[in-house]
């Protein structure tokens, strides 16, 4: 046995362990993410697993279905996936599936989600520059390296964001039809909702007119208004932490983004931006809304009971 499946196999007997004594704890907050797990009609997310680990399979199926509230149904080959993915009414939200099974040992199980156009996450054992290469190429959610005792809790974090993106609407500003959507594509593989913008203009009618929308992806050369004067503006009526805001620009100017910044931009990307930190300055900004939101929350104080006099 490798050094790295040693350590695997650990993390997944102290996943065991845990879940005996947090089960219960759990029980208390998992009608709050079985509603982010819900589809519009009503119906619990099915999610596919595709493990040969019979013991790693059942520790990532209990945390999926305790943590996420999703169902799951699980597989140790590509036969059985195509078996239980079969139709156009597989009804699977997401696949997360090993990328080297005993039947499919150069990706075919990956392939075969996307060529039936199913959302997949990608875990392995085994990772190096030109794996990265090709996973990024076939345009899959996310990938987790499953060599540490985090690899469990990577897994479900990442399965969790693509949940609850659901909830999120992202406005993208460009008077470039193309380069919108490029980055509309992008947001909607990720499952968010996109609004889109041809211009500063629109951009400012489109978030008076939905207050749903969360963050705005700018781009800053635009015909009526740039991106620079589109942030300041949005930011006279909408603080950062109810609306994030990323500018974006091909420009070789290394000021533009301290500019942005200053002008109240969340964050800043350069293009070409490489699509994993795409993804990643994205979820970033979102997981930030989230915290701020829980913190609001929180700090709403308890009603007082009045004590009836006898």
């Amino acid at each position: 046995m490798s050094h790295n499946a040693t350590k695997v196999d650990f993390a997944v007997e102290r996943q065991g362990l845990h879940f005996k004594g947090v089960a219960d704890m759990r029980g208390a907050s998992i009608d709050t993410e079985m509603k982010s797990a819900l589809s519009p009609a009503g119906e619990r997310l099915r999610v596919l697993l595709v493990e040969d680990s019979r013991m790693f399979t059942s520790a990532l199926k209990f945390r999926f279905e305790t943590d996420l509230g999703v169902d799951v149904v699980t597989c140790s080959s590509l036969a059985e996936m195509k078996q239980a993915a079969s139709g156009p009414g597989h009804g699977f939200f997401v696949a997360v599936t090993d990328l080297n099974l005993p039947d499919s040992p150069h990706c075919e199980a990956l392939d075969y989600a996307l060529e039936i156009d199913l959302p997949t996450i990608v875990f392995t054992g085994k990772f190096d520059f030109n794996t990265r290469e090709s996973i990024l190429k076939k345009n899959v959610l996310d990938y987790v390296i499953k060599d540490t005792d985090r690899a469990f809790d990577e897994i479900v974090s990442a399965v969790k964001r693509i949940i609850t993106n659901r909830n999120f609407r992202i406005l993208v500003v460009d008077d470039t039809k193309t380069q919108r959507s490029i980055l509309s594509a992008m947001l909607l593989a990720q499952k968010f909702e996109v609004v889109e913008a041809a211009s500063g203009q629109q951009a400012l009618q489109a978030i008076a007119a939905d207050p749903e929308i969360k963050l705005v992806l700018t781009d800053y050369h635009m015909g009526d208004m740039d991106g620079y004067q589109l942030t300041r503006k949005l930011r006279r009526d909408h603080s950062d932490d109810t609306l994030r805001i990323i500018g974006i620009s091909n420009s070789a100017d290394p000021q533009l983004s301290a500019s942005f910044l200053k002008a109240g931009a969340s964050d800043f990307l350069y293009r070409p931006f490489v699509q994993e930190e795409f993804q990643c300055r994205i979820a970033q900004n979102i997981g930030i809304l989230m915290k701020m939101e829980a913190l609001k929350k929180a700090a709403i104080p308890l009603p007082t009971t009045v004590a009836v006099p006898a």
